[in-house]
C-alpha cells in the first residue's frame, strides 16, 4: 500500500534536494539521487510510512550519493547533530559517525583554498538557503560572488516526483503547500476534545489532559540554543475532566514555554521529554517523526511555529497536528494582540460566559500563552463579586507586565474586559477602578491554565491555592 506516500514525496522532496546538494557538487547527480531514494521508499512505505519516513528518505539519499562521510559533515556544521543524531541518520554506531565526522571534515579542509569562504557559508550557499534543519529550497540563491542565481526550485520536484507520484497529483498539492512542510488534512475530533492555544496557532486535544511546561528559550541557559526544561516532562495541573487526584508521567498535558518548576535543567538532559501523551507548542523540535524514550515525537510547522505532538499512537499524533492552524482570535474569544487595559462593556450587563485569559512577555513581547472559557453561572459569580468589591480608588496601578490574565464579560449587549494585574494585586477595571484579588473574586476562573501558568502575587499567600506555577 502507497497511501500517504505521494503526499509525503510530494512535500519532502525539496527538503531531500536541498539535503541532496550539500552533499554533491553537481544539481544532476542530487537530482539523481533523491529520484532513486524516492523509488526506493516506495515499495517499503507500508513500514516506513508508520516509523519515519524522514529519517529513511535521509538515510536513502546518503546511500545513494554515496557519501556517508559528507553526510556526517553536513549535518554537524550545518544542522548542529550530536555523534548519536549522526549514527541515527546514517544508520551506524556512534563511533562510526564520530569517525565520519573527523575524516570528513579533515578532507573537506584539505580541498579547501585558503581564501576559501567558512564552511557553513558554503553549504548554505550550495543548498540555497540557510535554514538549520534544511527545510526548504527557494526559487533563488546567492552565488559566491555575491550575484543572484536562478534555482530550479519547482523544476526540481517536479524531476523527482512527476515519474513517481503522477503529475495530476503534485501540481494539485503544490498549489497549497509550502515547499518542504508535510500537511496534515484537518479531521473531526470528539466532541469532548477542547481548544488551546498559543502565540496564534490553535489546536484541540482530549479534555482530560492537563497543562505544563515546554522547553523555554533563554539567556540564561548554556549552549548555542539557549534552551531550559522547567518542567517540561509532565502535567503540572490536571484537567478537571480527569479521574485521577494527583499528576503522574502518564498524564497526558499540554506544554508551553513557560517556567512551571524553579528546578530548571539545559535542555536536551535526561527526564526533559515527556515519556506519554503530550502537545508542546513553539517545540524545539526538528519536523518530522523520531522515536524519543518510551514514546514517539511528532513535529510539523505551523506558521513560524514548530509544534510536537507525543504519543505510541500515531492515530492520536496525527488526529491532533490535523487541527492545528493559524489564528487571530482564538476559539475561546482571545486575541493574539495583547488585551492589557480594561475597557468599559454595556451598562446593567449580565454576562452570559466568561473568557480567561493569560498573556506572558516571557519572550520578551506580549503573548498569548493561554485561554479558556467559562459558562454562565462562573460568569455571574464572577462579575457579582467584583462589582461588590469594586473601589473606585484603588491606588496607583501601573500597566501590567510579566504575565498577567484578562477577563472578558460577554452579553448580548457586548462584552467588559477586565484584567488582573499580579503586580498590584488588584483587578483593574474601566475607568481607574479596582478590585483587590480575594478568594471570592479570583475562584470563579482560577481553573486550568490558570493554575499553571500564573504565579502567586508576592505578599499575597492566601491566594496560593488558586496559582501553582512558581513565583518569579
Amino acid at each position: 500500500m502507497t497511501g500517504g506516500y505521494e503526499e509525503w514525496a510530494t512535500a519532502r522532496t525539496p527538503w531531500l534536494l536541498a539535503f541532496a546538494s550539500a552533499l554533491v557538487d553537481d544539481e544532476q547527480q542530487a537530482d539523481a539521487a533523491v529520484s532513486r531514494a524516492l523509488s526506493r521508499i516506495r515499495p517499503m512505505w507500508d513500514r516506513v510510512g508508520r516509523d519515519d519516513p524522514d529519517l529513511e528518505g535521509r538515510r536513502q539519499v546518503v546511500r545513494a550519493c554515496s557519501a556517508p562521510r559528507r553526510a556526517a559533515v553536513v549535518l554537524r556544521v550545518l544542522e548542529d547533530r550530536t555523534d548519536a543524531e549522526i549514527a541515527e541518520i546514517l544508520d551506524c554506531s556512534q563511533a562510526t559517525a564520530r569517525r565520519h565526522v573527523l575524516r570528513g571534515l579533515a578532507e573537506t579542509e584539505e580541498r579547501r583554498s585558503a581564501d576559501a569562504e567558512p564552511l557553513r557559508e558554503q553549504l548554505v550557499s550550495r543548498v540555497g538557503s540557510a535554514p538549520t534543519q534544511l527545510l526548504t529550497r527557494p526559487a533563488e540563491a546567492t552565488s559566491h560572488d555575491g550575484s543572484r542565481r536562478r534555482r530550479r526550485g519547482t523544476w526540481l520536484a517536479v524531476v523527482a516526483v512527476v515519474a513517481l507520484v503522477g503529475g495530476v497529483a503534485y501540481v494539485s498539492h503544490q498549489s497549497r503547500t509550502p515547499d518542504g512542510v508535510i500537511t496534515y488534512p484537518h479531521v473531526d475530533t470528539p466532541d469532548t476534545w477542547r481548544h488551546e492555544s498559543y502565540a496564534g496557532v490553535q489546536v484541540q486535544v482530549p479534555d482530560t489532559w492537563g497543562w505544563g511546561a515546554a522547553p523555554v528559550e533563554s539567556g540564561y541557559f548554556a549552549g548555542p540554543r539557549h534552551l531550559g526544561a522547567c518542567g517540561s516532562s509532565q502535567a503540572l495541573v490536571l484537567s478537571p475532566a480527569q479521574d485521577a487526584s494527583y499528576s503522574s508521567l502518564l498524564s497526558g498535558f499540554v506544554g508551553r514555554p513557560a517556567i512551571t518548576d524553579l528546578r530548571c535543567v539545559s535542555w536536551g538532559a535526561d527526564g526533559s521529554l515527556p515519556s506519554a501523551d503530550a502537545f508542546w507548542f513553539d517545540s524545539p523540535l526538528a519536523v518530522g517523526v523520531k522515536p524519543v524514550g518510551p514514546t514517539v515525537a511528532e513535529t510539523r510547522q505551523v506558521g513560524d511555529q514548530h509544534v510536537t505532538a507525543f504519543s505510541r499512537d500515531s492515530d492520536l499524533r496525527r488526529q491532533i497536528l490535523g487541527t492545528a492552524e493559524q489564528v487571530e482570535v482564538d476559539a475561546n474569544g482571545y486575541p493574539t494582540r495583547a488585551v492589557n487595559r480594561p475597557t468599559a462593556g454595556p451598562r446593567g450587563l449580565r454576562p452570559d460566559s466568561l473568557s480567561v485569559c493569560i498573556y506572558s512577555q516571557d519572550t520578551g513581547v506580549a503573548t498569548l500563552m493561554w485561554s479558556g472559557a467559562l459558562p454562565e453561572h462562573e460568569a455571574l459569580a464572577y462579575a457579582d463579586a467584583v462589582d461588590d468589591a469594586t473601589a473606585e480608588a484603588g491606588g496607583h496601578c501601573s500597566a501590567p507586565s510579566g504575565r498577567w490574565a484578562s477577563l472578558g464579560l460577554h452579553s448580548d449587549g457586548g462584552t467588559r474586559w477586565d484584567v488582573v494585574n499580579l503586580e498590584c494585586v488588584r483587578i483593574q477595571r474601566s475607568g481607574g477602578a479596582s478590585a483587590a484579588l480575594t478568594d471570592a473574586t479570583v475562584l470563579p476562573w482560577a481553573y486550568g491554565g490558570v493554575r499553571a501558568y500564573l504565579s502567586t502575587p508576592r505578599g499575597a499567600p492566601q491566594l496560593e491555592p488558586y496559582f501553582q506555577a512558581p513565583a518569579s
